[in-house]
This record gives C-alpha cells, sequence and structure tokens, in this order.
C-alpha cells in the first residue's frame, strides 16, 4: 500500500513539475519578435505610423521600429529596392502587397471670402484637372476671376489620393506646387482665388483656430470627422502599407498589429479613420 501511495505522489508531482514547465517556458509565437523594421514615407501620416510604431516596440521589446520620413522620399520605389520593409502609400501598387490600415479624409479649402461654400465631385475634378478655369463656372455669382490652383508634389500620397478619388490623369500643370500641408493653407489664406486639398484633420484643426479658410461642401456633405467616419464624405483615400510580395514575418506582424482593435484604436486616437465604420471602443 505504501507502495502504490508512493508511485502515486510520484507521478502528481511530475504532472505539477510538467506543468509548471510548460507554463515558464515561452512560446513560439509573438512575444518571440526580434529584429528591425524600416518604413518609409512621405505623407501627413507621420504622427500616426510613429505612434503605432512605439506601440508595437513597447509589447515587442526585442524589436526596433525605424521610421524614414521625408517630403521627398519615394516608398514604393524604395520597397521595389528593397531598401525599406514598409512603404507607406495612399494608393494599392498593383506589383506589390497593398494593405489598407486606415482611411483619410480630404478636406478641400478656399479663402474664407471667397463666396463659393459647396461644389460637387464633377466640379472639383474640372478645377484640379483644369477644364474649368473661372471661379464663375463654378458659381454664378461668384467674382469673374481666374482659378489658382494649389497642389502638392507627384510623390505625395495625398496628391494621387485625390487623382485616383476624382477620376482624373493628373492634376493642371498651372497648379503652384507645394511639399506641405502648412505651405498649401497658407496660400489659401492669403490669396481669394486659389483653392487646395489637405488631410481632414489638419484642415479642421485650422478652422477651429480661426484661420481665415472654407472648408467645401462636397456633393451637399460637409467636411467633418462624423461624414468621414461613417463613409458618406465622398473625398476619402487610404492609408496603406506597401510591402514586398514575401515580407518577413516581423513585417507581417507590424501589419497584422496596426489592423488588430488597439492598432485601430491607436488610428482613431490619432485623428485618423478606422477602416471600419464601427469606432474601436
Amino acid at each position: 500500500m505504501r507502495i502504490f501511495l508512493f508511485i502515486i505522489n510520484l507521478l502528481l508531482a511530475c504532472v505539477v513539475w510538467t506543468g509548471t514547465l510548460f507554463a515558464e517556458s515561452p512560446s513560439q509565437n509573438d512575444s518571440d519578435l526580434s529584429g528591425t523594421i524600416l518604413i518609409t514615407g512621405n505623407g501627413p501620416e507621420q504622427h500616426l505610423v510613429a505612434n503605432l510604431a512605439k506601440a508595437f516596440e513597447e509589447k515587442h521589446f526585442s524589436v526596433s521600429v525605424d521610421v524614414f520620413w521625408h517630403e521627398n522620399a519615394k516608398p514604393i520605389r524604395t520597397v521595389e529596392l528593397r531598401e525599406t520593409d514598409i512603404g507607406v502609400t495612399g494608393y494599392p501598387a498593383p506589383h506589390l502587397r497593398s494593405t489598407p490600415v486606415a482611411r483619410d479624409g480630404i478636406a478641400i479649402l478656399t479663402n474664407f471670402s471667397n463666396p463659393v461654400s459647396e461644389m460637387t465631385l464633377t466640379q472639383i475634378a474640372g478645377v484640379f484637372s483644369g477644364e474649368i478655369l473661372y471661379w464663375s463656372q463654378v458659381y454664378e455669382e461668384a467674382p469673374e476671376m481666374k482659378i489658382r490652383l494649389v497642389s502638392r508634389t507627384d510623390n505625395q500620397n495625398i496628391r494621387q489620393g485625390l487623382v485616383d478619388v476624382l477620376g482624373i490623369t493628373r492634376i493642371s500643370r498651372s497648379a503652384k506646387v507645394v511639399d506641405q500641408e502648412r505651405h498649401a493653407i497658407n496660400i489659401v489664406t492669403g490669396d481669394l482665388a486659389a483653392i487646395t486639398f489637405v488631410s481632414m484633420t489638419p484642415a479642421l484643426r485650422a478652422k477651429e483656430d480661426g484661420v481665415a479658410i472654407n472648408l467645401i461642401f462636397v456633393d451637399k456633405v460637409e467636411p467633418e470627422y462624423q461624414t468621414v467616419l461613417d463613409k458618406t464624405y465622398p473625398l476619402q483615400r487610404p492609408v496603406i502599407f506597401t510591402t514586398g510580395k514575401d515580407p518577413t514575418p516581423l513585417t507581417l506582424a507590424f501589419e497584422q498589429f496596426a489592423l488588430s482593435p488597439e492598432g485601430q484604436r491607436i488610428v482613431k486616437t490619432n485623428h485618423y479613420y478606422p477602416l471600419d465604420t464601427n469606432e474601436p471602443e
């Protein structure tokens, strides 16, 4: 009987020891991630990407996420050359992997004293393509003055996003080209004839700060947070992570983090818009 009890106790001890061993052993999951990711971009998403990178690093202590951001950076080209792991773009690249991780609204801005307060998508397309040249062609009570276009550099995500959603081949060559949103806003505040486009959040912030701009209603829809969120505002563009055809497991893990509920909450707190119309709690 004593021998039987001894064997039973020995077996129980082995079970407890084995369970403890497996509980304390690290599993082969995300906690084992290590290495470096390089992300390249040029648009207004810099702070969003930086905050996603910081949160990801805090979850994975052996991972470093480096962010290279410059107005002249070419995200797609650097992915093609395998010089970066993720290029942040505003449109899909058919020959690469393109994963939307967020949305952004595109605000159309004019001078505060411009009498034009709303436009249709067709009118906006005509203005930026150069087919509509005078404000009186947009609104009959507007002054007979030539429209002055303010655009962005060719490689900027927001420019390509606008071209795509308007269905035009390019923005008129007559447009003045600037590299930063604040420059575009500054030009419009000082020029009655000017029109430009910027990311929705800085546009709303500028308006709240009393900057002398109009945010144009598009197809009678007001440009505001809620209308972008519920997708009724028509001028929207995706924020896309572009990678090579065979991304590393670390790159895929960061991509999945951005798409997770935690990542989508970071999207929201950085004043971008989650992919789902239901806001993450």
